[in-house]
């Protein structure tokens, strides 16, 4: 879906979306506008609004005129019902406390976050996972926000709500963050820092406090999102379709479609879970696996399907990738556009059925939680690691004083994929 640009549309245009939203549902074709409302999310508390957004699209007319055919926009509104129109993201400026924090997190990215009112803070609302509703709302901005990304993936947000406040530290969502069981497993407690706590102070407790607990939760996330994925795709493989028949022994104890393409369908949700939270799971888990390992004979033969697995997943990256190139080539409009959509979109289903396929009955979710206690073990300094492996080895350029590194914990933290 394509969003309009707010510098596009003329202040009649907002005070219409204010009338859409605002007017009961059945009476807003009554209305005559000019926008048609597409999608509209409202929650009040008494008189005041909560979280409300909407999607308009123009009527057919100054659609042609104005702005082309397949263009919507979304509006966010404040408390009182009025919409925010979107404000030019100038840069941001950087505050002596983001450079302060980065001085004492190495290895670790410390970024002011955009607060302009509407999209900005709505959006910074949404990053929150965990600690209860925020300090600010969608037109009264804090004061300085901060988002912190660690080395192993994690994620928090550092608020001041206002001039001369406490700083409030709190977990973010993961990167990519899993559909399933965000809400139901928890992330460390905020942290609140009283006005004269020193940056050296902060960075300490985020490191040696949250940073440990944020590594826990979200490879319990991960992992629970995996393995429900994979049941789930290991039930629809078990399902009934006219042209295969009821697998032997299933006979009513099975779920029923049309056809595989019906099917295949259904579980894309589930494979994009799977496509999401694999490499984060195989990556710490290639990091975090030891020499005993490789020796228990409970888990070695899991070990040895890992590559397998990876494989699988880079599959289904490609399959993903070429499906949105697929998607970016159709030309919105074109009288054949929704056909090719659908030639996309069951291509894409069936690839990916078939790649997921090692994933279904996989090693990912035993070898996850065998790792699982180690996660929350320090991320080393990588230099230290450098020196440590080279004296291990005997090489010239090895400090014999160093001692061997502790074994790593698992890299949650992979670049993050544009949805």
């Amino acid at each position: 879906m394509t969003y309009l640009d707010h510098a596009r549309l003329t202040a009649a245009d907002f005070t219409e979306f204010e009338q859409l939203v605002a007017a009961d549902p059945d009476q807003r074709p009554a209305l005559h506008a000019d926008w048609h409302v597409v999608l509209a999310s409202t929650r009040r508390d008494g008189d005041q609004w909560e979280s409300s957004f909407a999607v308009f699209k123009p009527c057919d007319a100054r659609a042609g005129i104005d702005f082309g055919d397949e263009t919507y926009v979304q509006v966010y509104f404040d408390e009182n019902g009025r919409a925010l129109p979107d404000q030019p993201h100038h840069p941001v400026p950087v505050p002596a406390l983001a450079a302060e924090l980065a001085e004492h997190l190495p290895g670790w990215s410390v970024q002011p976050c955009p607060i302009n009112p509407g999209r900005d803070l709505v959006e910074l609302r949404q990053r929150l996972w965990g600690g209860g509703p925020p300090t600010w709302d969608s037109v009264s901005a804090p004061h300085t926000a901060l988002a912190l990304a660690g080395p192993g993936g994690e994620r928090f947000l550092a608020i001041r709500p206002r001039p001369g406040h406490e700083l409030v530290v709190r977990a973010a969502r993961p990167d990519d963050d899993p559909d399933y069981y965000l809400s139901g497993v928890k992330p460390p407690a905020r942290i609140v820092f009283p006005v004269d706590a020193t940056p050296a102070t902060v960075a300490a407790d985020i490191r040696d406090r949250l940073a440990p607990g944020y590594r826990q939760a979200a490879w319990q996330l991960r992992t629970l999102s995996f393995t429900f994925a994979t049941e789930r795709l290991q039930q629809l493989s078990s399902d009934y379709i006219p042209e295969t028949g009821y697998p032997r022994g299933r006979r009513g104890k099975s779920g029923a479609f049309g056809s595989e393409a019906d099917r295949n369908r259904a579980a894309w949700r589930y494979i994009t879970t799977l496509t999401d939270q694999g490499p984060h799971l195989a990556a710490g888990i290639r990091t975090a696996i030891r020499l005993e390992d490789r020796l228990d004979s409970t888990i070695a033969p899991a070990l040895g399907r890992l590559s397998t697995t990876e494989e699988a997943l880079a599959r289904l990256r490609e399959v993903r990738d070429a499906w949105q190139g697929a998607m970016a080539a159709i030309i919105p409009g074109h009288p054949e556009s929704d056909q090719a959509r659908d030639r996309a979109e069951g291509l894409r289903n069936q690839e990916a059925w078939e790649a997921a396929a090692p994933l279904r009955d996989g090693p990912l979710p035993v070898l996850s939680a065998h790792v699982a206690p180690r996660v929350a073990l320090p991320v080393p300094d990588r230099d230290q690691q450098v020196k440590a492996a080279l004296a291990r080895t005997g090489h010239p350029r090895g400090d014999f004083s160093v001692a061997p590194a502790p074994p790593l914990p698992p890299v949650l933290g992979i670049p993050r994929r544009t949805r």
